[in-house]
Parts: C-alpha cells; sequence; structure tokens
C-alpha cells in the first residue's frame, strides 16, 4: 500500500505526539517515585524533606531553580503539617516559641521574596541566587545533622540561662536567618532549627524542640511557597505528583526504621548534600 504524502506527515504528527505522551508519562512516574523515597528518607532519619527535595528536582531532573524551591515549599508545608499534627495532639510543641521564631523568620522571609520579586525578570539572574542560597543552606543543614548528636552529647539538660533577656531574643534571631535561607532555598526549616533549638534550650525535651521546629517550619514553608507564586510559577501538577508518592513512603519508612543505622543513613546524607553544595556553584 502507497502512503500519501499527507498520510506519512499525519502518522508521524501522530508518532511524535505518542512519543512525547510516553515521556511525560515517564517523568510523571519518576516525580512521584521521587517523592516516595524522599518521604522514606524523612521517615527514616527524621532529615528535613527540603534538603533532600530541591537538588534533586534541580540537578537530577532538571527543574528550574526558582520553580523548584516554589514547588518544594508547598510540598514540605503539606508533608510537615502531616507530622506536626501528631505531635500536636501529644503536647509535644511549645506553640510560644514558635511564635518567637515566626517573630523573626516570616519578617526575614518577606524582605527576601521582595528581593527576589525585584530580580524575577532576569531569570539567569533568579536561577544564581537561588543556587547560591540553596549551596549555603545545604552546607549548613550538613554540618547542623554531622554535630547534632555531638551538641547533644555536650549539652546537659540541667543547665540554666545564662541570660534570660538574651535567650529570648536567640530564637528571633535564629529564625530571622532561618527564613533568609528557606526563602531563597527551600532548606533550613528542618536540621538547622532543631540544632539551633538544642542549644538554646538543653533542658527542654528533645521531641518538643522537633515538634516545635515542626510549627515553626509548616508555617514559614506556607508562607514562603505563596510568596514565592508571586515571584516564579509554583508548578502544581509536579507537586501533585510528589504528593502522591509520599504517603506511602512516610508508611514504609516507619516500618523499615532501625533496618538501617539511623546515624550511618544521617551522615551519608549529609555528606551527601555536602557534595551537592559544592555542584550547585561549581
Amino acid at each position: 500500500m502507497i502512503m500519501t504524502g499527507r498520510s506519512a506527515t499525519l502518522d508521524n504528527n501522530s508518532s511524535y505526539h505518542l512519543q512525547a505522551l510516553d515521556l511525560l508519562v515517564i517523568m510523571n512516574f519518576s516525580f512521584t517515585v521521587l517523592g516516595f523515597v524522599v518521604a522514606l528518607l524523612v521517615a527514616m532519619t527524621g532529615v528535613g524533606g527540603g534538603s533532600l527535595m530541591a537538588p534533586v528536582l534541580i540537578l537530577g531532573l532538571h527543574v528550574p531553580p526558582a520553580v523548584a524551591v516554589g514547588t518544594d515549599l508547598l510540598y514540605t508545608a503539606v508533608t510537615r503539617a502531616g507530622a506536626l499534627w501528631v505531635y500536636a495532639r501529644q503536647g509535644q510543641v511549645r506553640w510560644s516559641l514558635a511564635g518567637q521564631m515566626l517573630a523573626g523568620s516570616l519578617p526575614a522571609a518577606a524582605i527576601t521574596l521582595a528581593v527576589l520579586w525585584l530580580v524575577r525578570a532576569d531569570a539567569r539572574h533568579l536561577d544564581s541566587l537561588t543556587k547560591i542560597g540553596l549551596s549555603i543552606a545545604l552546607a549548613s543543614s550538613a554540618t547542623a545533622i554531622l554535630l547534632r548528636e555531638r551538641i547533644g552529647g555536650l549539652i546537659t539538660r540541667d543547665d540554666a540561662p545564662v541570660n534570660s533577656a538574651l535567650r529570648d531574643f536567640m530564637p528571633i534571631g535564629a529564625g530571622a536567618l532561618i527564613g533568609v535561607l528557606v526563602s531563597l532555598s527551600s532548606v533550613g526549616a528542618g536540621a538547622i532549627g532543631v540544632t539551633v533549638l538544642l542549644i538554646l534550650f538543653p533542658w527542654v525535651n528533645a521531641r518538643h524542640l522537633v515538634g516545635t521546629d515542626l510549627a515553626h517550619g509548616v508555617v514559614l514553608a506556607l508562607v514562603t511557597g505563596l510568596g514565592h507564586m508571586f515571584v516564579a510559577k509554583v508548578d502544581f501538577p509536579l507537586l501533585g505528583q510528589l504528593l502522591l508518592g509520599t504517603l506511602p513512603g512516610i508508611y514504609v519508612g516507619t516500618k523499615l526504621t532501625g533496618l538501617v543505622s539511623e546515624m550511618t543513613l544521617r551522615r551519608t546524607i549529609a555528606f551527601l548534600l555536602l557534595g551537592v553544595a559544592v555542584k550547585l556553584v561549581v
């Protein structure tokens, strides 16, 4: 049978569209798998999802940095909200302390987002700024992960505050620093926040510090994620695909807890984050 030129063109177009559809399905599935793996590692190690998600989106799946950060912030807000609900039901959240951190982080985040909004027209400049912020945040998070156990061992739970006025201000100052890092990179409210709280309030139960950090992180991630909608596009279809893998990942991760040494996993992740931090700026 002889195929006419028009029929050949139609067949070629159909083949092209089918190939594009197949590629889209594969990419969507890879995003779901990514959401599953990140949630699994978070459940097994307690490492913040933002530290893992944003680098993979940027370096592995080639999502534009500004889009990856905004999408990851909303992903983080949704996933951390579930954990916060559990801690809140058990009375393991110091709400006043979370409010102190938000008093520093939200204004700092607003200023940072305003700066990003001013440079949003220059996509290359915006992506470069995002990569630098992400590199700094990843290096800081990796350091916090590596030193958290040592800090916990050096600080005794019976220590009393040296200067109560300074102690009250320091969560605000720490929140401001975290607000800048999270706005730039979506990273910082997890490992850094818990480590700071551990240093400032060593006599507080560790689970209460984690719950407090979750309360601070959920609000900050939600606000900054919504703010990023005015700076760069938030990819909601991508967000949905990531969330599809999250609940199964959390479930499997909780079942696998203890199968592999948490210390080993945390250190491995920390060194990987340091490597990614270098890769982003080299």
